[in-house]
């Protein structure tokens, strides 16, 4: 029997894998390289390798697509909150194949948490997946964000410094599912999340915007599409950038420039 840990540099998985070596029975943990993830996360994907897993880290990759940029250029059109093929096709895809390779029956482990999104919270502890041809179990289901971090804490391992710099979540960067409070303070942290967007948003040149249509109010699209029959306008990245990064939007979104940036509260 094989214990798979699903890793992927933030938090959650983080815990699970120290977790996983609590438990102490022999695992293997599998990173699913999206080919977008932030140079900080893959620094810290290599940090934990080296001094959690004795650099035995498997890592799986999408032989089809290079990243979200690349995807959404051959799909011609951005992921979107209803469309999130981006997962499917970066993550689940590539790691199924690699399941699908392996000899011994298995058990994978997820960091999922309940708490996470009223969407997580329905999802069972335990379940059976047809495309991995394992059971999927989710320990710290009913874990906080606060026990995440104290589990960190007692193995001496520190957390993705991107959660210190205001990200809400690691993985993929940035994530189609961004929101403004994070998105604004990543802006200031991380002003790179432009060019990653402008990125996706140069690719997908007879698409809509890497941002959805009501993002921002209507009055500040810059921008509109005309496809398969279907017109309306948009904000383009820039009309973002201009929208979310206004001085008078501090009060809005309740971030304030002297506040800690981080949402966990991990600044010193």
């Amino acid at each position: 029997m094989m214990h798979i840990i699903q890793f992927s540099g933030g938090k959650d998985s983080t815990a699970l894998v120290l977790w996983a070596k609590e438990q102490c029975w022999p695992f293997t943990t599998v990173f699913c390289d999206t080919g977008w993830e932030h140079p900080l996360t893959y620094d810290y994907v290599q940090y934990i390798n080296e001094t959690q897993l004795d650099g035995k880290l498997v890592t799986v990759k999408s032989e089809k697509y290079d990243g979200l940029a690349d995807l959404s250029a051959k799909r011609k059109i951005v992921p979107s909150v209803r469309m999130r093929f981006c997962t499917q096709e970066l993550k689940v895809m590539p790691f199924a194949k690699w399941m699908n390779a392996q000899d011994d029956e298995a058990t994978v482990y997820q960091g999922i948490r309940a708490d996470e999104s009223s969407a997580r919270s329905q999802m069972p502890r335990r379940v059976w997946e047809p495309l991995y041809e394992a059971w999927i179990e989710r320990p710290l289901f009913d874990w906080t964000a606060e026990q995440v971090f104290a589990m960190h804490k007692k193995h001496g391992v520190i957390p993705n410094r991107l959660y210190s710099m205001g990200a809400k979540r690691v993985g993929c960067f940035p994530c189609v599912m961004v929101n403004k409070g994070e998105l604004r303070r990543l802006s200031r942290t991380t002003p790179e999340i432009w060019d990653q967007i402008a990125k996706v948003e140069n690719a997908v040149k007879d698409g809509r915007g890497f941002f959805r249509a009501d993002y921002v109010p209507p009055r500040f699209h810059d921008a509109t599409y005309d496809k398969n029959g279907k017109t309306g306008t948009y904000a383009t990245w820039q009309a973002v950038k201009f929208y979310v990064t206004r001085p008078d939007q501090y009060d809005i979104w309740d971030d304030e420039p002297t506040r800690c940036l981080s949402v966990y509260n991990l600044c010193e």
